[in-house]
């Protein structure tokens, strides 16, 4: 589960850190905060392509990958990873898959049942619609030179701990998403740059999943 979560956090992380100019003060972060989630509730879709580096010690050479990712307040997702290796999770909210065609291999899980997995995955999605995030995590925002802002955040909970050291949420002027930087618990930096950003409404089908006929099915977490 925990190789999982990484991979989910990988997918839905968001930020660089920008550390030039003084930290917001508290009422100035709440302020910034407000109007991030009043963006979300008028346009709750969110979608853009992206581009990512992995770094590792175990890798001789940073891993590249792109895709396309899509989010809908509050907990709905689908991430793709094209290339020789693709890859879609997946969510509607109630149960979420991963799905690797190569292998015509699915995982499937249930959200609702573990809560532990479902506080986790939580904390993670919380970095794209900012309506809990500081129940998980300590916040620094810092202004950026383009107008922007850099979004630092500490995790809190023990557990989360385990799965993300540090995540930074880097935004235009326009609040929207640039580019991404997140640091794993054992030194991994995960370097995503997003383009492309929309914000129109995405219909249903979007975020719904049935594993292709002959594909292998598998629910870690069991029923």
């Amino acid at each position: 589960m925990k190789q999982f979560l990484c991979l989910v956090l990988a997918a839905l992380a968001l930020g660089l850190p920008v550390r030039a100019a003084a930290p917001l003060t508290p009422p100035e972060r709440a302020a910034l905060l407000g109007r991030l989630q009043a963006l979300h509730e008028k346009y709750p879709s969110f979608q853009a392509n992206f581009s990512e580096e992995r770094n590792s010690r175990l890798l001789k050479k940073p891993l590249s990958s792109s895709g396309h990712i899509a989010f809908q307040i509050p907990n709905k997702f689908r991430r793709e990873l094209t290339g020789s290796n693709p890859s879609l999770t997946i969510s509607n909210g109630r149960e979420l898959w991963l799905y690797y065609p190569n292998f015509k291999e699915a995982e499937q899980y249930t959200l609702g049942k573990k809560a532990i997995f479902d506080d986790a995955l939580a904390a993670l999605t919380a970095g794209l619609n900012f309506s809990r995030v500081e129940e998980f995590y300590q916040l620094e925002i810092t202004p950026a030179e383009d107008g922007g802002y850099s979004i630092l955040l500490t995790p809190k909970r023990g557990n989360l701990k385990r799965i993300v050291a540090q995540l930074t949420v880097v935004l235009g002027k326009d609040l929207d998403v640039r580019r991404t930087e997140l640091t794993l618990p054992k030194g991994d930096l995960v370097v995503t740059n997003y383009t492309a950003t929309k914000r129109d409404p995405l219909p249903a089908s979007t975020f719904e999943f049935a594993p292709p006929e002959g594909a292998n099915v598998t629910r870690p977490l069991g029923k």
